[in-house]
């Protein structure tokens, strides 16, 4: 059970049944062509209902996976690059505008468990695929695109044995608003979701699979007030309306937790040096480039790691091990009673910072201020997923809002 411990809220909650037993059902194939019956719509104008009369944006086309089995490993078009033992690392393909890098799976090199397609002119990732294999089979698909230019999410699309399951498509408006339009295959249910970039004001809207009005969730919060709005809608008529809204008494519950010395962001480590060109003992990719370089630094034995196109990807050092990702730095170290604290800092100043503990976690995320954001702990299960016992959220000055336990 999840409860909820500080938090006062009040539950006004309207019911109206507005069934229209005049109109007929339509046959899905008779209604192909024609516009979303908004009926009952004009209660909702105070709620965002211009969002509604767009009812063309809602078609969305899923993207198409690439699917390479192993009878096909040897016709790929690409450079395949080998680590120094022997082992496929990745294969490489580029023409004039665009690079593609293969990922093999850990079981089977001649599957993959990564496609990746980078714009060459801006560096942005535009496509990636992510394959997860089981039995020699691609179980599930996950691809999402993103702009070239600014690098965003525009789409995604998620296949499940084969049949897509989802897919959606995203549309950043100039007022710092976010649309995103959705289709679940399973039930030809349609979502159009429109929020505000800070996520504090949101909408949802349903439409079945006749595109008929099925649901409108719009949600707000104000500082320390949270207001939830829902209404429900069957064949064009609205059935039920509620409103809630949410106060929270802000307290100092959960101070100490943050207290935890081990919850500190590590430092960036700063990379001073040229790992790739100091002597050490060198490894090297099959296409020439230096995989690996062992060296002696101030008298600490550090071991450099490269993708191979030369870019570092990490440093094993006696008491870290620090992967780059761009500007971004995920730093692990072993602590006391085998701990592991893992602290990832993001090129926008925000961070993050994790204690494993056996099957145990504590994690902590602070914003670019320094201020915290959120606090987790709980349990890892035998899948590596975490279940949490006590979240905690933080409002942008520290004060803490809500606090969940299980």
């Amino acid at each position: 059970m999840i409860n909820k411990i500080n938090s006062v809220s009040t539950n006004p909650v309207q019911y109206r049944t507005s069934f229209k037993s005049e109109a007929p059902v339509t046959k899905p194939e008779e209604n192909v062509k024609q516009e979303v019956n908004l009926t009952g719509v004009e209660a909702l104008a105070v709620y965002n209902a211009p969002l509604l009369k767009n009812p063309e944006k809602l078609d969305v086309e899923p993207l198409e996976p690439v699917i390479i089995m192993p009878e096909d490993f040897d016709s790929i078009e690409g450079e395949k690059i080998y680590t120094s033992e022997g082992k496929l690392h990745s294969v490489i393909k580029e023409d004039e505008n665009t690079k593609t890098v293969y990922i093999p799976d850990e079981e089977n090199e001649k599957m993959f468990s990564m496609i990746m397609t980078t714009d060459k002119k801006t560096g942005n990732l535009i496509r990636e695929q992510k394959n997860f294999v089981k039995d020699g089979k691609y179980e599930e698909i996950y691809i999402n695109e993103y702009s070239p230019e600014t690098g965003k999410e525009i789409a995604d699309t998620c296949y499940l044995d084969g049949e897509v399951k989802r897919a959606s498509k995203t549309i950043y408006k100039p007022n710092k608003e976010v649309v995103i339009v959705s289709k679940d295959f399973n039930d030809n249910d349609y979502t159009i979701s429109k929020y505000s970039e800070n996520h504090n004001n949101s909408i949802y809207v349903t439409f079945d699979k006749n595109k008929q009005l099925k649901g409108v969730n719009e949600f707000k919060n104000n500082g320390l007030k949270h207001t939830d709005f829902y209404a429900n809608f069957y064949n064009g008529g609205m059935i039920s309306i509620s409103k809630t809204e949410e106060t929270t008494i802000p307290n100092n519950y959960g101070a100490d937790k943050l207290n935890n010395p081990d919850l500190v962001p590590s430092e960036s480590y700063k990379l001073d040096f040229d790992a790739k060109g100091l002597d050490g003992e060198k490894t090297y990719y099959s296409n020439g480039a230096i995989e690996t370089n062992s060296f002696e630094r101030n008298g600490e034995k550090v071991k450099a790691y490269f993708v191979p196109d030369g870019n570092l990807e990490k440093l094993e050092l006696a008491d870290k091990t620090v992967k780059f990702d761009g500007e971004n730095q995920r730093i692990e170290e072993s602590l006391e009673d085998n701990k592991v604290k893992i602290t990832t800092l993001y090129d926008d100043g925000s961070k993050d910072v994790r204690i494993e503990n056996g099957n145990e976690f504590k994690e902590a995320d602070f914003n670019k201020t320094g201020k915290p954001e959120s606090y987790k702990e709980g349990t890892i299960d035998e899948n590596g997923e975490d279940n949490n016992t006590l979240s905690l959220y933080f409002n942008k000055m520290g004060m803490l809002e809500s606090a969940y336990s299980c």
